[in-house]
């Protein structure tokens, strides 16, 4: 009987998995300990999270198999915390859509395979619907999935290449927990448009009167990368099973029923554009300066103090030598011309000298948590605020000290 258990939102398979925390570190591998795969989805439609793992199970089993350890599977529909963990390589294996196999390629993974061809997003209207194009949809509502999600990486691409903001191009945006709900609001007249996956979105149109106004590029469709700190022959037998695999021991049909049919070698050039879009934070940040991690350690010697902005359990795993934690709670969009009232920052309370000068930093050029921190200092008049913009990854892959 296999047992479900729920940690923190994240779901851990335990019928055939060594016990133990979540995410284990990849290197342990090698000496006999499981491994970890995280598991992610678009959320196309409304899905039981424990059913999902179960249809995942035979890819684990396969896996197992061939590698030789023991596979965790661990689950989770929080992409925020997906994309985290792709900064953190605190898993071995991950499978994910595009944007998060993207990420992972940043911070030391490597792409195995992609499953299932390309994908791709198309913003919908109802049939009475007087919106014709994408210029039509100008001060209209737009609903779309959740804000870390692909359709919405692909969306901001579209709207990004043609020099716009999505939330200035639209009256109002509402998020929905799937691209189905998505769907069903704009036929009971909540949004004018919708954004959903091109496929989810043709069975709608199926059974409603509308249409496709726009599509946005192809992607990969889901896909799985390996931690390169795995151990090579591990990585090795993976590798092999899955791209060059026994047809006697792969479960065809059980990978077919969670869309696993086309198997193909995957490289960093199939992930090049869908890298690129997502929540990037701005190059410039007028009146801060934004320094590197030499820089950064320069000030440091002086007796600057480095303010990491990250949530405490990243801090807790692994920070820079010497920064201090003052996390920066968002609840604010991830873009430029944000809400800052919408979060809690205890700046204030912490540092009392505004000529004081202070240096933020959290993931790297996607992690918006610094930018905030930065501005919301400036805003306040301090007026020596230094903006590590590089942050964590830069530190750590230029072999700075960690603690």
């Amino acid at each position: 009987m296999r047992k479900f258990i729920v940690v923190g939102g994240f779901l851990v398979l335990t019928s055939f998995c060594l016990g133990g925390p979540a995410y284990s570190a990849p290197k342990a591998a090698s000496r006999g300990a499981a491994l970890t795969m995280s598991v992610t989805q678009e959320a196309s439609e409304e899905a039981r999270i424990a059913d999902i793992v179960e249809s995942y199970a035979p890819l684990a089993r396969y896996l197992s198999a061939a590698a030789g350890t023991e596979i965790k599977i661990g689950y989770s529909r929080d992409m925020t915390a997906e994309l985290r963990h792709t900064r953190t390589g605190s898993v071995a294996i991950l499978v994910g859509p595009a944007h998060i196999i993207g990420s992972a390629l940043r911070y030391g993974y490597e792409p195995l395979a992609t499953f299932s061809g390309s994908e791709k997003m198309a913003f919908v209207v109802p049939a009475a619907s007087a919106i014709k194009s994408l210029e039509d949809a100008r001060g209209k509502r737009l609903g779309l999935p959740s804000p870390d999600s692909l359709a919405v990486y692909l969306a901001l691409g579209e709207f990004n290449s043609k020099g716009l903001q999505l939330k200035t191009y639209f009256q109002q945006i509402n998020n929905y927990s799937s691209h189905d709900v998505g769907l069903s609001a704009l036929e009971i007249g909540a949004v004018d448009v919708a954004v959903a996956e091109y496929r989810v979105a043709q069975k709608w149109l199926s059974k409603n009167k509308g249409r496709v106004i726009h599509e946005t590029k192809s992607v990969p469709s889901s896909g799985i990368a390996l931690n390169a700190e795995l151990d090579k022959a591990v990585k090795r037998k993976i590798r092999r099973a899955l791209l060059s695999p026994n047809p006697k021991r792969l479960p065809v049909a059980q990978l077919a029923s969670i869309g696993i049919v086309d198997i193909k070698p995957a490289s960093e050039e199939d992930y090049r554009y869908v890298s690129t879009l997502g929540y990037f934070t701005p190059t410039v940040l007028p009146g801060i300066k934004i320094v590197a991690a030499e820089e950064v350690q320069d000030l440091m010697r002086k007796g600057v103090p480095l303010y990491d902005v990250r949530v405490e359990p990243e801090y807790k795993e692994e920070h820079i030598k010497g920064a201090i934690s003052l996390p920066y709670s968002e609840k604010s969009k991830k873009e430029v011309g944000y809400d800052p009232a919408q979060d809690t920052f205890k700046l204030a309370e912490t540092v009392m000298e505004k000529n004081a000068p202070l240096i933020f930093q959290c993931n790297g050029g996607e992690c918006w948590k610094s930018y905030k921190a930065s501005l919301w200092a400036y805003n306040l008049g301090y007026r020596n605020v230094y903006w590590f913009r590089g942050g964590f990854p830069e530190w750590k892959a230029k072999n700075l000290p960690m603690e």
